[in-house]
């Protein structure tokens, strides 16, 4: 009824349990994407006709507006999926359900993003205090696995003692942790070893980067084009063109971001795997800056990837003992915590 009042429940086990006993195979369900859509949806997909997730970030009529409430949202949520259902037309740009394999493996990356800025922020306190004592080293003599002992004994000042120790001992657990957390992303990626075999023929792809391409991606049949598969993997300069001004921009900040990360670190092998990459490269630093130029390499090699992945075949390039290497030290991972990979998933070299 236009004037009967909303439901509303409660995010707690007692509100969710109401609200699904609401639902019904006749019911459409729009939810907005926010950090705990996916586990929110899972809980009563099996329940109703369809869930659409939206992207509310280009939903107009949720971003733009005076008066924004969580119940307000909702109204004019479920106004836009009475609308779809009624009209067939999509009327919002939705957001794919990924299996729960991938969910994982994007959890995964996101601590592993984190724990990457916490061990680089434990560094930089360490090489920061070493230096505001006159401790004239470089990065790589403080932090040498070999030369770390002598590190923690530099000084006979007892609170500057402290703090060094203190912090080396804060880095060397987030390292553990960090080998821990490698370790089960490597086994979490377990499902998608023919993609990885795939995507590490391309020299400088590791298994890590290979396993992060995938959580974003999910699969590679879901993008017509390498320009939309580009785009989502942040590999697209955002332009800004107005009155014959154009400004070209670092990146498109829309799509996933672990790919980028990961693929950024690698420029100098991709130029000495690919001789055409290594002569663009050259060309283009000469009127580029830089960040530009490793963008431009980084987007070449997503566009590679993309014809590798959607033709099932290794990389044209390929150094096949840098790929068997890769590929061998991957299964005897496997092997040594009896994970059983099927032959049929690793595509064979000819």
């Amino acid at each position: 009824m236009p004037n009967e009042r909303p439901l509303t429940f409660k995010l707690d086990p007692e509100g969710l349990a109401s609200f699904r006993a609401t639902l019904d195979k006749s019911t459409f369900v729009l939810v907005g994407a926010t950090i705990n859509t996916f586990a929110f949806v899972e809980l009563f997909q099996e329940l109703v006709a369809d869930v659409v997730i939206a992207n509310t970030n280009k939903l107009k009529i949720i971003s733009f507006t005076d008066k924004k409430t969580d119940r307000i949202d909702a109204e004019k949520l479920a106004r836009i999926i009475k609308a779809q259902v009624i009209s067939g037309k999509e009327q919002v740009h939705s957001v794919a359900i990924p299996p729960k394999a991938i969910q994982d493996l994007r959890a995964l990356f996101t601590t592993y993003r984190l724990l990457t800025k916490e061990i680089t922020i434990t560094k930089n306190r360490i090489h920061s205090l070493l230096k505001q004592n006159l401790y004239q080293l470089s990065r790589a003599e403080v932090f040498n696995k070999k030369s770390r002992g002598a590190i923690r004994r530099i000084s006979n000042d007892a609170v500057l003692s402290f703090q060094i120790n203190l912090l080396f001992n804060s880095l060397e657990n987030l390292e553990s942790e960090f080998s821990k957390l490698g370790e089960q992303i490597l086994t979490a990626a377990a499902p998608y070893t023919h993609e990885i075999d795939i995507l590490t023929s391309q020299k400088g792809v590791s298994v890590l980067a290979a396993a992060a391409i995938v959580s974003d991606i999910v699969s590679v049949d879901r993008f017509p084009s390498s320009k939309q598969f580009a785009s989502y993997l942040r590999s697209t300069p955002k332009v800004e063109s107005s009155n014959e001004k154009t400004v070209i921009k670092r990146t498109n900040k829309a799509g996933r971001k672990m790919t980028m990360i990961f693929l950024s670190q690698s420029v100098h092998h991709y130029k000495e795997s690919n001789p055409h990459l290594a002569c663009w490269y050259d060309t283009l630093s000469t009127y580029k800056k830089k960040g530009l130029v490793r963008m431009a390499i980084c987007r070449r090699v997503i566009t590679q990837l993309y014809q590798m992945l959607k033709k099932d075949e290794y990389s044209y390039y390929m150094d096949k003992k840098n790929h068997d290497a890769k590929i061998n030290a991957y299964l005897a991972f496997f092997s040594q915590r009896g994970i059983v990979v099927q032959d049929e998933m690793m595509k064979k070299v000819s």
